[in-house]
């Protein structure tokens, strides 16, 4: 059965910054800076200017547009370059319903020290996608990671 799905999506989930967010973001970079100054640790103090300088950059950046499509065999994405994830690599999926007309497609791999495979697909394709899906893994219930729990708390 030749199956084929193809749509664009977000890179991520793009959360709006207000002002105080930056405004937050850099008053506790200086307290941290402060505190490696104080305990005569440059290097740390280093690193928390570049990684503010990161952080500032990264959060204000829109997400990219991406390509997706689905088939039999995998997920391929198509931004600038190409990467294909196989079925077979993936243990289970689950769906985060993030409101908007996106839900979030979480795939875990069988390789048990990787990060999971996230991506966005819209909510007119998810059922199609999902029906699919469910032939080839299994579905989990969407449980939040503590890191899913402090990107929120973050913002990003």
């Amino acid at each position: 059965m030749a199956f084929e799905l193809s749509w664009e999506a977000p890179e991520y989930e793009y959360r709006e910054k207000s002002v105080s967010w930056y405004w937050t973001s850099i008053i506790i970079a200086a307290a941290l800076i402060a505190f490696a100054v104080w305990q005569r640790n440059f290097l740390f103090g280093f690193f928390i200017v570049v990684a503010e300088m990161l952080f500032l950059v990264w959060g204000s950046n829109p997400p990219r547009t991406i390509t997706f499509v689905a088939n039999t065999e995998g997920i391929s994405m198509r931004a600038g370059g190409s990467k294909e994830y196989r079925f077979r690599e993936f243990e289970s999926m689950s769906v985060n319903q993030i409101g908007d007309g996106w839900s979030e497609m979480i795939f875990v791999f069988r390789a048990r020290f990787r990060a999971p495979f996230r991506f966005l697909v819209p909510d007119a394709e998810l059922e199609a996608l999902r029906a699919h899906l469910r032939t080839i893994l299994r579905e989990t219930p969407y449980e939040p990671t503590f890191l899913d729990s402090i990107e929120k708390l973050l913002g990003f």
